[in-house]
């Protein structure tokens, strides 16, 4: 969280058409259903600015792809900038606290970038991650005891998707059990923060939780240092060996804070999507029961057509031109993913969703190239075990009919915060 937004282009310049205007990802409607608007953007207008956000946001699928491998002329350095510029309270706050978190990962340019991903990247290589299977297995299995008990009706959201993703993480991480609830309840104050419209008084409330996750965060890696465990800490603690030239405990801190913060987010987000859109046809759901459908496939296809991740930001470098429309440097860009992964021209009957498609994997949902999510194989094994042992134990599960739909107000993340079932 940097104190201010970057640098801004001359927006004022920029063309509104009347469809541009329009745009508000901040409407309940959007919110509930934002991909009807997608379209008609896609198709009539693909790039445009938007005054609503001061972006030019971006929806076809090559040109999406195009800027995230274009790392020469889009930077990613304003990806976790407040969307709502920071009021002067929340500035001092900040300013006068000891946080220090510089970028490293995912709003880090080259060229220090492909060092940060290498070295903070090793530990989050699929084998280690895989290791994680009998944990996620013990960890879902304990949370459907919990719904099993209770008896119907269940919120999956709150009673699986949103906990078995935060517990992993937090296994991974080296949080203490005692310490779980406490870190849940900071790390669920980001999304609004960065990426909605708080009021000021809520991004004073926010940026105190972020300072306190902060300290908290600082407090685990030094207690790393002399008493190593079995977690991400110690293990790039040990590969730094003491060498500040390698990476300083501030970077170590840094990434730490930001995998506690969002490292569950898009996963929890993800499982809620999908089994939403599968339980609602019940055929799919009776295929996942009976072994006819490969749920492997499913998760694809669900990551591509309701992705976690709508949207996703940079900040052009140089004056550029998408799709015929100028940029000018300065420009902030918005890659709007979930209008990209149902483009039609890479993805026929992009509004269906289909198990059976052979490139549901070339969604952008986990990103592309120098900058692709390093978390994306614990999401997929842990999506897939949900979904498993949902349809082993609960092969009657179905929907809680009539239910409203309930997103957070954000242009970049998207999860249902609650999901009514029955059985």
């Amino acid at each position: 969280m940097r104190l201010l937004a970057s640098e801004k282009a001359e927006s004022s310049k920029a063309n509104v058409s009347a469809l541009a205007k329009s745009f508000d990802p901040f409407a309940p409607g959007f919110l509930r259903d934002p991909y009807p608007s997608l379209a008609k953007m896609r198709e009539k207008e693909p790039v445009f600015y938007s005054p609503e956000i001061d972006s030019w946001v971006v929806t076809r699928y090559q040109t999406v792809r195009a800027v995230l491998r274009d790392t020469a002329r889009f930077s990613p350095r304003i990806v976790s900038d407040p969307l709502t510029p920071l009021s002067p309270r929340a500035r001092d706050m900040i300013a006068n606290s000891e946080f220090d978190v510089p970028g490293l990962l995912v709003n880090n340019d080259t060229p220090s970038h492909p060092h940060c991903r290498k070295f903070f990247g090793e530990p989050l290589k699929p084998n280690r991650l895989k290791s994680l299977q009998p944990f996620v297995e013990a960890t879902v299995s304990a949370q459907i005891d919990k719904m099993v008990e209770q008896g119907p009706p269940a919120d999956l959201a709150t009673g699986l998707t949103w906990e078995v993703p935060a517990l992993v993480l937090f296994r991974l991480l080296g949080i203490p059990d005692e310490d779980v609830p406490q870190v849940k309840e900071y790390a669920d104050s980001r999304v609004v923060l960065l990426w909605g419209r708080p009021t000021e008084e809520d991004q004073i409330r926010l940026t105190k939780g972020a300072l306190e996750f902060f300290r908290y965060t600082k407090r685990l890696v030094n207690s790393r240092i002399d008493n190593p465990a079995d977690d991400y800490p110690s293990a790039v603690l040990a590969q730094r060996d003491g060498d500040d030239s390698v990476a300083t405990i501030r970077d170590i801190i840094a990434v730490t804070f930001n995998l506690l913060f969002a490292g569950h987010e898009t996963t929890s987000s993800a499982s809620a999507n999908i089994l939403s859109n599968i339980l609602a046809d019940q055929e799919l759901w009776k295929g996942i029961v009976n072994g006819s459908v490969e749920i492997a496939k499913v998760v694809e296809e669900g990551l591509r057509f309701d992705p976690p991740v709508q949207a996703w930001r940079r900040l052009a470098k140089e004056d550029v031109e998408l799709d015929g429309v100028a940029i000018p440097k300065g420009g902030h860009v918005l890659l709007h993913f979930g209008a990209a992964n149902r483009d039609p021209e890479r993805f026929d009957q992009p509004e269906i969703f289909d198990p059976g498609r052979t490139n549901a994997g070339q969604h952008t949902s986990f990103g592309i190239g120098a900058h692709f999510c390093l978390g994306a194989t614990l999401a997929r094994i842990e999506i897939e075990t949900m979904i498993r042992q949902l349809a082993r134990r609960l092969p009657d599960l179905r929907l809680v009919p009539d239910q409203v739909p309930d997103y957070l107000p954000n242009t970049s993340f998207r999860g249902l915060r609650n999901l009514q079932v029955h059985w």
